[in-house]
């Protein structure tokens, strides 16, 4: 993925691209960034790229010419041209997934005053990362640019930013590691009991409790219906209105990416599948999203000789998926691709505990060996 910066100030951006995550993915070439400084576009010998606005006022704006003149210099077909800007959308984790799917960005930084209207022109959308005003879209480029880049394929692993805060509304729920107990202060019983079910159970409980008191914009202020047999609600997400009760014998909940424009209906992100073939396919594209996420948790677990909890972890991960798909699944899915998805998890389990059994051989190997000496 392509970053291209326009700015009056590159060298804002020296320590944001020399260091931690968007270093890493430069040199490992998941995303490009290029700096262009607006000023090499200017026209005059002066290099002037600001003057007074018409009409007076305060401040300088910055002129068309040098803005018009990089864009096209560094724009390609694919190019998606943004504006930093106080009045655009504001910058969301939904919007940072978005962007992420692009191939090539052109982020124009503002200074001074403002743009010159006529900027607008070329500008395919202008974003905002806050109620606030800053003297230049320098640093709401690197917020935009560090947001997206996390999401990219192959910067970091995909289930680093799954759970992230602000997924399906929430905030992240609160997460420890070691030592067990600092200070006084324990790490919750949950978390050590081995119980996936109740540790998910927990973490939910705790996301929405913490959503709750931090951000209660974040939750719906209308509770959607949930599963009820025999009876579900449409509910119109922008007037938050009942829009119709409908009274089917067997559905699957399913949420949507992109929320569904319809005629009278504004916006619907919740539906109700009844369609046996299509609560199948979405079925499976759970099934195997969840088993790429094992595959890669297992690749570290067979790689790392340190950790001696992770194989735990994720052999309590298989188990998990392997009762969702029963209890939750099975119903939609034939036998004989159930058969096969469990055949599979019965190898990635006996992957994991033939490398536990062999790594407790080394070590009864080894004390052994040290007793004889």
């Amino acid at each position: 993925m392509k970053f291209k910066i326009l700015t009056l100030f590159p060298t804002m951006f020296d320590g944001f691209l020399s260091e931690s995550i968007i270093k890493r993915a430069i040199e490992n070439k998941k995303i490009d960034i290029s700096i262009h400084n607006i000023r090499d576009y200017a026209v005059g010998k002066h290099n002037q790229v600001d003057d007074t606005p018409y009409g007076g006022g305060s401040g300088m704006l910055l002129m068309c010419e040098p803005i018009f003149n990089a864009v096209e210099d560094v724009k390609t077909k694919k190019s998606k041209v943004i504006m930093m800007s106080p009045d655009g959308e504001k910058l969301t984790q939904k919007k940072a997934y978005e962007l992420s799917k692009e191939s090539d960005l052109i982020l124009i930084c503002g200074h001074y005053e403002g743009f010159d209207e006529r900027i607008n022109s070329i500008v395919d959308e202008k974003i905002s990362i806050g109620d606030y005003v800053l003297t230049g879209g320098e640093l709401p480029a690197m917020v935009l640019i560090d947001s997206v880049s996390r999401l990219v394929d192959g910067v970091i692993k995909k289930e680093s930013h799954i759970n992230d805060s602000f997924n399906d509304n929430l905030l992240d729920y609160p997460q420890y590691t070691k030592p067990r107990e600092f200070n006084g202060m324990k790490v919750p019983d949950v978390l050590l009991s081995g119980d996936h079910k109740k540790i998910d159970e927990w973490r939910m409980e705790e996301a929405i409790k913490k959503t709750k008191e931090k951000r209660p914009d974040l939750i719906e202020k209308e509770e959607t219906k949930r599963k009820k047999i025999g009876e579900y609600t449409l509910i119109d997400d922008k007037s938050k209105k009942k829009l119709e009760t409908i009274n089917i014998n067997e559905t699957f909940n399913f949420k949507p990416k992109n929320n569904i424009k319809k005629e009278e209906l504004n916006s619907i992100s919740k539906i109700v599948l009844v369609e046996p073939t299509f609560i199948e396919t979405i079925a499976k594209k759970n099934i195997n999203k969840k088993l790429n996420v094992l595959l890669s948790q297992i690749s570290i677990v067979l790689n790392d000789e340190t950790d001696d909890e992770a194989g735990e972890y994720v052999l309590g991960e298989i188990d998990r998926l392997e009762n969702m798909i029963l209890s939750n699944y099975q119903q939609y899915l034939g036998s004989d691709y159930i058969k096969l998805v469990r055949n599979k998890l019965k190898i990635l389990r006996e992957e994991i505990k033939y490398k536990q059994m062999m790594k407790i051989q080394t070590v009864e190997y080894k004390e052994k060996k040290g007793r004889s000496l």
